[in-house]
């Protein structure tokens, strides 16, 4: 028996994942725990909870899995002197020495005293673990497995082909041409956070037309000599340095596009527009590359992970083309993920055991529950026992409130499935308003997500058979039938499109019957989703953080567990 532990840290989305016998037993990102978005830091929190979920000491594991090969990553080196400047080349050399001792992972784990010093370290390359994250736990044998992300090393899109249980790399692409680059750098130039806020854009674009697709067109091309993306590296500077002075994109860009958008400006036809062209030249880009990937391993079965595999609509464009009789895509496609692709390859077991759902986190006692409820201010705000929760969110969803849901195990990756979750009836779409503007106080411009009883989706939405393992994940979008959207107006996107989650008794069973419920009342099989967080806030993962968020958002009732919280009479 192996019980392994897989770390990423050092990048965005430090987390931590255990790996017994070929099974994913707990995975858990640290932004969760230490509350600060996309950290960075060694997931000490994380590793601690993972031991807890699976009833083990840090003595007990066999092994870590590093989410990175350390040494591929002085391949970097010869690739940014080459686009530096002389009077760079100081600089350089001093990020590279910063690079090696912010990189020397062994190090950095031996000296945090969380685990034994004698514990083998096992490196994996980034894409690797990205791969193994999709194929390891899908129900494939054979598949083409495709990553796509910013940079992992020295490779930003790598081709595997799943045969048997092994992974055989076929092709790469290198850095600095990177699908997430392109997406990143027209992401700051918007006026955005890059790596962080990419599906702003994604959902922006739904809003804008075709004006600027001939110019961001030069941007990027597919090579079909070498099957690679090629960036016109004009218009960009993430491989340039020193690192402390970059946008991500250069001065050409803006004499291409104009002045960019800096954060807070109003949003105008022009960026609306940029945003439409960037995301029709993304899907394009990632089809062709999709497709050469296909004629190299040609299998109708598809496993896509990195960041780029966040993308929905690009999912969307993927799943719908044809191409492919099933795609799974990782739940935790970011880098989050790569936790669990290293501790699976480390781990070498013989078994695969496909991922039934993505609730790896950590769930809270009764007692729990009760000390956290027991925080809030006196007479502010009704606390009931409920024998059922089911029933009694659902009675307050038919009566057009919104609530928070918290229930379970934690989700592992960015989308709120049920666990965490803002939950309210899609069937006005003042309650869309409502939440973007006091709830999330986000953007008015963001969708929400329905979930929806598995059983009735095809009623509600043009499904493709193709994507029927990436739908529960929230991960694609699908046209909403036009007959249906004046029936659920709160979950439809401007484009008539939502992104879907379908929700199965038996992967989702707290949420189904919930939805199952609120169906009875209503006659409608669909709730909006959205996670349960405030403003720039990881998901809420603990009674506490849930009570907290609750009392600082507009939300009109909290079901926690096996109690109901309301805002007292006085409650504003």
């Amino acid at each position: 028996m192996t019980l392994t532990l897989g770390l990423n840290f050092g990048t965005h989305d430090a987390a931590a994942a255990i790996v017994h016998n070929g099974t994913v037993a707990a995975a858990v990102e640290e932004e969760r725990l230490n509350r600060i978005k996309n950290t960075k830091v060694f997931p000490e929190r994380a590793i601690q909870v993972c031991l807890d979920l699976v009833g083990a000491s840090a003595d007990d594991l066999d092994q870590v899995a590093l989410f990175v090969d350390p040494k591929l990553h002085l391949l970097l080196a010869p690739s940014n002197l080459r686009h530096g400047t002389p009077a760079s080349i100081g600089s350089l050399l001093s990020d590279l020495d910063k690079y090696r001792k912010r990189r020397r992972l062994p190090a950095t784990i031996r000296s945090s005293g969380l685990l034994p010093k004698n514990l083998p370290l096992i490196p994996v390359p980034h894409h690797q673990a990205h791969a193994a994250s999709a194929y390891h736990v899908s129900p494939f044998d054979d598949a083409l497995v495709v990553t796509l992300d910013g940079r992992g090393e020295y490779e930003t899109a790598v081709i595997f082909d799943g045969i048997g249980g092994q992974l055989i790399r076929r092709h790469h692409t290198s850095y600095p041409h990177s699908f997430g680059y392109l997406y990143s750098a027209l992401t700051r130039y918007l006026g955005f956070r890059p790596q962080s806020d990419e599906y702003k854009v994604m959902g922006l674009a739904a809003y804008g037309s075709g004006t600027y697709i001939e110019r961001l067109a030069r941007l990027a091309h597919f090579d079909t000599d070498t099957g690679r993306l090629r960036l016109d590296l004009r218009y960009f500077d993430h491989h340039r340095r020193p690192s402390r002075n970059r946008t991500l994109y250069g001065p050409a860009l803006v004499e291409l596009l104009g002045p960019p958008r800096n954060p807070g400006d109003e949003i105008t036809e022009r960026h609306r527009d940029i945003a439409y062209a960037l995301q029709y030249l993304h899907e394009r880009l990632v089809g062709t590359y999709l497709a050469h990937a296909q004629r190299l391993v040609p299998r109708r079965t598809l496993c896509l992970a990195g960041g780029v595999a966040l993308n929905c609509v690009a999912n969307s464009a993927v799943i719908n083309s044809g191409r492919f009789d099933q795609v799974f895509i990782q739940p935790a496609a970011g880098d989050a993920g790569t936790s669990i692709g290293a501790a699976l390859i480390a781990g070498a077991s013989k078994e695969r055991r496909p991922l039934h759902d993505a609730f790896l986190g950590p769930e809270f006692s009764t007692s729990a529950i009760e000390n956290a409820l027991n925080g809030l201010p006196g007479g502010r705000y009704d606390v009931r026992p409920t024998n059922d929760p089911h029933r009694d969110a659902a009675g307050l969803l038919h009566a057009e409130q919104v609530i928070g849901w918290f229930q379970g195990r934690m989700e592992f990756g960015p989308r709120a499935l049920g666990a965490r979750s803002i939950l309210a009836s899609p069937r006005a779409a003042e309650t869309a308003v409502r939440i973007n503007a006091m709830i999330k106080q986000r953007e008015a411009f963001r969708p929400f997500a329905p979930a929806v009883l598995a059983e009735y989706a095809d009623e509600y939405f043009d499904l493709a058979q193709a994507g029927a393992l990436v739908y529960p994940y929230m991960l694609a979008t699908a046209p909403v039938h036009p007959h249906r959207r004046r029936e659920i107006p709160a979950i439809v996107h401007t484009d008539g499109s939502a992104r879907v989650q379908t929700v199965g008794q038996a992967t989702n069973a707290v949420l189904w019957g919930l939805i199952r419920e609120y169906h009875r009342l209503s006659g409608v099989p669909v709730l909006l989703n959205t996670s349960f967080n405030g403003a720039d806030e990881p998901i809420v993962c603990t009674p506490d953080d849930a009570v907290s968020t609750f009392t600082r958002c507009e939300l009109d009732a909290l079901v926690i567990g096996s109690y109901v919280v309301q805002r007292g009479s006085n409650q504003s």
